[in-house]
C-alpha cells in the first residue's frame, strides 16, 4: 500500500461520508494521513447529520490535536489534494478500496480471535465455552461480511440524499444460525416477516413431538420440550 493510493482513499471517504462508520484509523499505515482522518473521524461520528468538514476547518481540528506540530500545512495541503478525478472510480478506485477494507477487517477480526483463544484454556464450563464459540463465530461473520453499506436503504429521511444510507447492523436481528446471518449481512430485517423455501425433505419443518433445548437467558436452565408446546412456554413467560 503506497501513501499515494492512501491519500486517495482519504479523499474518497471525504466524498462519500458514510463509509467513516467503517474505516479504523489504523487502517492507514502511513502516520500522517492516520492522524488527520482519526481527528476528523472523531467529529464526524459525535452526531449523525454532521457535514464534512472544510480544508480550513481541518486545519485548525488538527492544530488543536497536534501539540508536537508534526502535521505541517504543507503536509495537509497534500493529504487533502484531491486527485480523484485521476482515476476511474468504478474501475479502479471501487474494487481496490473495497479490497483494502475487507483485507483490514479480516486482520483486525483475526487479531480478536487470537485474544478470545487466550481465554480458552480458563473456561471449564459448557455454557461458557458455548459462549466463547458465538463470541468468535459473530467475529468472523462480522469481518467477513463483503456488505459494507447497505446503498438500498433509503434511510428515516427520503427528503435528504445523505441520510439514505443507515447502519444496516442496527436493523438486524441474530437469526442464531452464523451461515444464515452472513448471507442476510446480519441476521432478519427488524419488522419483516421471513419465509424459508426449499423442496420437499430439505429439512424446512419439524414434528409437533421433535424436540428442541431451549435455554432460559435470566437463570442459564436448559430446558427439553416438544415443538408444539414451545409456544404456550413463551407465552407463560410474557404473561
Amino acid at each position: 500500500m503506497t501513501p499515494q493510493l492512501e491519500k486517495v482513499y482519504f479523499n474518497y471517504i471525504l466524498k462519500n461520508k458514510k463509509y467513516f462508520d467503517i474505516v479504523k484509523p489504523y487502517f492507514f499505515r502511513n502516520l500522517e494521513i492516520q492522524f488527520v482522518y482519526n481527528v476528523i473521524q472523531k467529529y464526524m461520528l459525535k452526531k449523525s447529520d454532521v457535514k464534512v468538514p472544510t480544508p480550513r476547518q481541518i486545519l485548525d481540528m488538527v492544530s488543536l490535536e497536534d501539540k508536537e506540530g508534526a502535521i505541517t500545512k504543507d503536509i495537509l495541503k497534500s493529504i487533502l489534494k484531491d486527485n480523484l478525478k485521476e482515476y476511474s472510480e468504478k474501475d479502479f478506485i471501487e474494487p481496490k478500496f473495497n479490497t483494502w477494507i475487507l483485507a483490514n477487517r479480516l486482520k483486525t477480526g483475526a487479531v480478536d480471535i487470537i485474544d478470545e483463544t487466550r481465554n480458552l484454556e480458563n473456561i471449564t464450563d459448557f455454557d461458557k465455552a458455548i459462549e466463547a464459540a458465538d463470541k468468535m463465530r459473530n467475529i468472523v461473520d462480522e469481518m467477513t461480511s463483503t456488505k459494507f453499506i447497505q446503498d438500498d436503504d433509503m434511510g428515516l429521511d427520503f427528503d435528504e440524499p445523505e441520510q439514505h444510507v443507515q447502519d444496516s447492523s442496527k436493523y438486524k436481528i441474530n437469526c442464531g444460525f452464523s451461515t444464515i446471518n452472513h448471507m442476510l449481512g446480519g441476521g432478519w430485517d427488524i419488522q419483516t416477516l421471513n419465509v424459508l423455501m426449499a423442496e420437499t425433505s430439505n429439512g424446512k419443518c419439524s414434528h409437533f413431538n421433535s424436540k428442541i433445548c431451549i435455554k432460559n437467558k435470566t437463570t442459564g436452565i436448559i430446558d427439553t420440550c416438544k415443538i408444539g408446546d414451545l409456544f404456550t412456554i413463551i407465552k407463560k413467560q410474557t404473561n
